[in-house]
């Protein structure tokens, strides 16, 4: 039915079920990870399913680039972290998205690659998993910075 589990998190965002989504955008939604290793950890998802940034229209590109922007001046003003890292790869699940992933300075390893325990097996991210009814708080905080 979904080609990928992002297809299937967009269509319980579109139906209003998805307990971890903070906002929809025109062409995005805005959602808390699964897992809070990263305390604010966050992604973008791209509402079509493309896998690659240039097959998308460049005037949606553009919108794109804004709703990503809002995005993270969002998780800045909430968090106010060290450094925020943004990812786009998709080599493990091809539907364009991005990885929004707030570093402090008292990160164990803050100036290492994200996840960098988590693929050398040094951390297990489900020791980390999101409970939504704890992060809402969070999800409330950063949609009140959305484009403030």
């Amino acid at each position: 039915m979904y080609k990928d589990v992002i297809c299937k998190r967009v269509d319980l965002c579109e139906k209003g079920k998805f307990s971890l989504m903070i906002h929809e955008f025109k062409n995005s939604f805005f959602v808390i990870g699964d897992h809070q290793y990263y305390r604010g950890y966050s992604l973008l998802y791209l509402k079509k399913h493309i896998r690659e940034l240039h097959h998308v229209p460049k005037a949606e590109y553009l919108e794109l680039c804004e709703e990503l922007y809002e995005a993270s001046i969002a998780l800045e003003k909430t968090l106010d972290p060290w450094k925020l890292n943004v990812m786009c790869i998709g080599n493990q699940t091809p539907h364009i998205h991005w990885h929004l992933i707030p570093r402090y300075k008292d990160d164990k390893n803050h100036k290492e690659l994200p996840m960098y325990e988590a693929t050398r097996g040094e951390v297990d991210l489900n020791d980390y998993k999101t409970n939504s009814e704890v992060v809402k708080p969070l999800i409330d905080k950063i949609r009140k910075n959305i484009y403030q």
